[in-house]
């Protein structure tokens, strides 16, 4: 269908309205469900409600053998399929940078397995966000995903020379001192790479410290926060706003504040704590 700029009202006025889903704003505009949901990631519309967490008991196969929860769901690095994927569908990421330094920057994203590649300290272990994306398609590490990374990085060097960003990891986490050095090696061999993103390993462990002494040396291109820390560029999670302290950043899309990442930088833009509000 032909979308106007009257049903682009339409949708943003029927998708306001609490006590209607996706399905029943397509039958009422006489669309399909699909086009819905594509046509409102385009025009950054957020999901009215948050979908509740869903956190696994301790002795859940998936909390045990450290894996995702959805196991069919695990891709192996293809030539044919890319890795790092355009972020213009990742509703709360985007597709390209609209303000600050880096602005005009198109995004990409990398997801890993949940669990598989990420420290059992971390406080979301049970219950990773990854539990309720039951779509998303993660990629197998190693050296295959490695060597097609850089393949990739090259190719995206090549059409973005003024620069791109990536996000790592929308699900997973860097899984290798030798993986950190990857990134390490192509900041170097790619001009136009900048990097943001969280990780949940310990500044006191060997993949904690590698990310963070990456981070001080390359903040301006690799902005790399640290999951639960104390000090140093942070992401913290909570509760519910009022559990975050003085000083802290509520991230300002959970507030409805802003669309995406895209929309708004800080988490590169500043190095002062950025806190979510869990999901």
């Amino acid at each position: 269908m032909r979308w106007t700029e009257a049903r682009e009202a339409e949708l943003e006025r029927l998708w306001n309205d609490d006590g209607l889903s996706a399905s029943m704003i397509a039958r009422r505009m006489g669309i399909s469900r699909g086009a819905v949901l594509g046509k409102s990631v385009r025009l950054n519309l957020h999901f009215r409600k948050q979908q509740r967490a869903i956190t696994l008991n301790s002795l859940h196969p998936a909390v045990v053998g450290s894996r995702t929860l959805f196991p069919s769901r695990r891709r192996k690095p293809s030539a044919s399929l890319r890795v790092l994927k355009t972020a213009a569908w990742q509703r709360k990421v985007g597709g390209e940078v609209k303000k600050g330094h880096w602005a005009g920057m198109p995004i990409y994203a990398l997801t890993l397995e949940e669990r598989a590649t990420c420290p059992r300290s971390c406080p979301q272990f049970n219950g990773c966000y990854g539990n309720g994306m039951q779509a998303a398609s993660r990629q197998e590490h190693g050296p295959l995903l490695e060597s097609t990374i850089l393949a990739e990085l090259n190719d995206l060097q090549r059409s973005h020379p003024k620069g791109f960003v990536v996000r790592l990891h929308i699900l997973g986490d860097f899984y290798s001192t030798d993986y950190v050095a990857l990134w390490a090696s192509a900041l170097e061999e790619f001009p136009a790479l900048h990097v943001f993103g969280y990780s949940a390993w310990p500044h006191d462990t060997e993949i904690g410290a590698a990310v963070a002494a990456l981070r001080d040396k390359h903040w301006g291109r690799f902005a790399v926060r640290t999951s639960g820390a104390s000090t140093g560029p942070r992401a913290n999670v909570y509760a519910q706003a009022s559990d975050v302290p003085r000083g802290e950043i509520i991230c300002p899309a959970q507030l409805n504040k802003t669309a995406s990442c895209a929309t708004c930088a800080l988490c590169w833009g500043t190095k002062r704590p950025i806190a979510f509000l869990k999901h």
